[in-house]
This record gives C-alpha cells, sequence and structure tokens, in this order.
C-alpha cells in the first residue's frame, strides 16, 4: 500500500497525577492496510528528557535515505536521533546505514533503541543489526556488528533492539535472533573489552531496562508466533551475577508490547498492545 508521513507523532508523560502529551508535531508514516487491519506506525520510538529543555526521541524508519526523501521534506527526522525543543538532528542513523551498510546485508535502517554511554549515545538499529555510536559533534560510527544467531532451525539476523548501560559503564545489548523460540541473547559489553553473550533461551526480545539493585529485565514482543495471533508477552529478570533467568507472572496480559522501564521503587512499567490504535501504559507489580 502507498505510506503517508504526518505530523502526528507525541511524546506522552505520565507523573503522579499528570497524564498528557508533552510533545506533539513529530513525524511518523504509516502504510495503507486493508480496511478493518491494524495500523502499523512508525515514527518517535524513544524518548529520554533533555537536560536544556524538551526530549532527546530516537524514531524509527524502516528504508534508507532514498525511500524517507520520498516522503517528503517532513520525514526528515524519521530513522534519526533528534531532540524536540529545536528540531536538531543529533545523529543521522539512516545515512549511516544507507553509506556504510556495516553488516554486508541488505540496506535497511530501523533504529530501535539509546543509551547515553558517556558523553555520547549507543543506538541499536535493529535493521541494521548494529550498535552505532551518536557522537556529540553529530557524527556517527559503528560500535559493533552483532553476529548471526545460527539456530537448529536456521542462521537469524541479530536484529538487535534493547539496549541499556549499568553504574559502571557496562552496555547490555538485547538481540531478537528472529522468530525462533528461544534463541534470543542478551550481549554484554564491559568498559574496554569485547561483547559476549551474557544469556540465551529467551525469545522475540525487544527491550531492556535496569533497576537500582542492578537486575536486569527483558522484555518479549511474544513467546512464539503461531497461526492466528501472536502468544502474550513476557518479561524476564535476569541476575547479572548467577544469570539465572526467571520469568516475572503478567497473566497473559502482555500483548504484542515494546517498551520497557523501571521506576525508582522498582515498578515495572510497559507500553502494551503496540499493534493497533488501543496501545496502553500498564505498571506489572510483582
Amino acid at each position: 500500500g502507498e505510506t503517508c508521513v504526518g505530523n502526528t507523532g507525541a511524546v506522552y508523560k505520565v507523573k503522579g497525577d499528570f497524564k498528557g502529551r508533552v510533545a506533539t508535531g513529530l513525524a511518523s508514516t504509516a502504510t495503507g492496510v486493508a480496511p478493518g487491519a491494524p495500523v502499523s506506525a512508525s515514527g518517535p520510538e524513544q524518548a529520554v528528557p533533555d537536560y536544556s529543555g524538551g526530549y532527546v526521541v530516537l524514531s524509527n524508519l524502516g528504508g534508507t535515505t532514498e525511500s524517507r526523501a520520498a516522503l517528503g521534506p517532513d520525514a526528515g527526522t524519521l530513522g534519526t536521533l533528534f531532540r524536540t525543543r529545536d528540531g536538531k538532528v543529533l545523529a543521522d542513523l539512516t545515512d549511516h546505514e544507507t553509506r556504510l551498510n556495516p553488516d554486508g546485508g541488505e540496506v535497511h535502517a530501523n533504529p530501535w533503541r539509546f543509551t547515553r554511554s558517556g558523553s555520547s549515545y549507543l543506538v541499536t538499529d535493529a535493521g541494521a543489526n548494529t550498535v552505532v555510536r551518536a557522537h556529540r559533534d553529530g557524527t556517527t560510527s559503528t560500535e559493533y556488528v552483532v553476529p548471526t544467531n545460527a539456530t537448529p532451525q536456521r542462521v537469524a539476523e541479530s536484529v538487535p533492539t534493547g539496549i541499556v548501560t549499568g553504574h559502571d559503564g557496562t552496555v547490555y545489548v538485547a538481540d531478537m535472533s528472529g522468530t525462533v523460540a528461544g534463541s534470543a541473547r542478551i550481549w554484554k559489553k564491559a568498559p574496554g573489552e569485547q561483547p559476549e553473550v551474557l544469556v540465551t533461551g529467551l525469545t522475540n526480545l525487544v527491550d531492556l531496562a535496569l533497576d537500582c539493585s542492578g537486575n536486569l529485565y527483558a522484555l518479549s514482543f511474544t513467546q512464539g508466533f503461531q497461526a492466528g495471533p501472536p502468544k502474550p508477552g513476557l518479561i524476564s529478570k535476569i541476575d547479572l551475577e548467577t544469570k539465572q533467568v526467571t520469568d516475572i507472572p503478567t497473566g497473559d496480559q502482555l500483548q504484542q508490547p515494546t517498551g520497557l522501564a523501571v521506576g525508582p521503587r522498582g515498578q515495572l512499567y510497559v507500553t502494551n498492545k503496540s499493534n493497533g490504535t488501543d496501545g496502553e501504559l500498564v505498571r506489572v507489580r510483582y
């Protein structure tokens, strides 16, 4: 179908009794679908407060600089890291993938998550299978290419998604590894060391979060694909010392979740029902 761009993206804030949009007019796209089918949009994917006001936002895309240009000037921030207070692009991940194609595969940028790393940002590109460093001067460099994953069923692209930085500077990266159940991995990269697999055996990971005690949480988009709707999503808790994985009961209420965060008292927040127009923010108590 036809893909259209619109300035309908936003940042939604929940704090105490306040609930509402605090940044609007951000670029997003949607592709025409059959009548009655769920709308699947691309656009603002993650936001963090900007110390100087407004927010730093990562937008996904699923394309190249050519496909973005075809959408017109309103699509300029798609596939970039930018700030809302003046619209300045801090890093163009789509340009990085289109020019360099670090993994040597299909040229396809789909930035997914970012984390602060020193004075710069690290960004996962699920389409490019890379982790990219966004420098303060607006330039980008390839931090590392996440290797493909050979499973008994097939060889799958890595598809890096969630990324978080610990207090000691260690970076953790979720690796979706296609849709094969049990094939997703979490990578650990300590300062000055090469990335290594921390845990595997997970499924369809889309985000990561750390709590104040140093526990790592991983969010699965679905526990598996099948004929009909995907299975419910899942939150897993990983002990970074023992590498033990514990599933957190959610009563199968997570349906195609995409975002995960931990509150100051250990509360878990999930953006749920991401496909369609019934999205919601839920709190998980356990």
